[in-house]
């Protein structure tokens, strides 16, 4: 299932991707982007590899929600990076955001949770897949008394024009 799931959220991306390859190729003076990325390495590793870091979004209580940078944003263009966020029983990201131009996309790998689309709440758990459009309002929080631990998510996201 959750080889599935990987599969199709790779799907996604890519074709996301693929026209944003497409106009880079096609730019103004010839030179492109692109170019840059070929001298980008890949890379193997695992999350426990990964140091924890503070994201943009913090809690109510002003605690950072904190995150694993796989891929960092915009290396790929229009793309915003891979991270796992933890969200820690008791946190609530404030507030409730919107995205002018992100596709974001949430994979629950661990523990549950809540999120908030446009008013309406969603009570998720490991094997939920979620997908923010541009301008979806959305908010993301654990109770206090939960006792499946961390709330832990894969995150990504495509930008495209306004």
């Amino acid at each position: 299932m959750n080889l599935a799931l990987a599969t199709l959220l790779g799907v996604i991306i890519g074709s996301c991707l693929q026209s944003n390859y497409d106009s880079i190729y096609k730019s103004i003076d010839n030179t492109s982007p692109f170019d840059e990325i070929q001298n980008i390495k890949g890379l193997i590793t695992t999350l426990d590899q990964i140091p924890f870091r503070s994201t943009s979004h913090v809690d109510t209580d002003g605690n950072p929600i904190e995150k694993q940078q796989f891929l960092e944003p915009f290396v790929i263009p229009n793309f915003v990076g891979f991270s796992v966020a933890t969200y820690r029983p008791g946190q609530v990201m404030m507030p409730v955001h919107e995205h002018r131009s992100l596709h974001e996309f949430f994979y629950v790998l661990e523990g549950s949770g809540f999120f908030e689309v446009d008013g309406n709440e969603y009570q998720v758990e490991k094997g939920w897949f979620l997908h923010m459009a541009p301008h979806e309002k959305h908010g993301i929080w654990v109770p206090k008394d939960s006792t499946s631990g961390d709330l832990k998510v894969a995150v990504c996201g495509v930008t495209v024009g306004d």
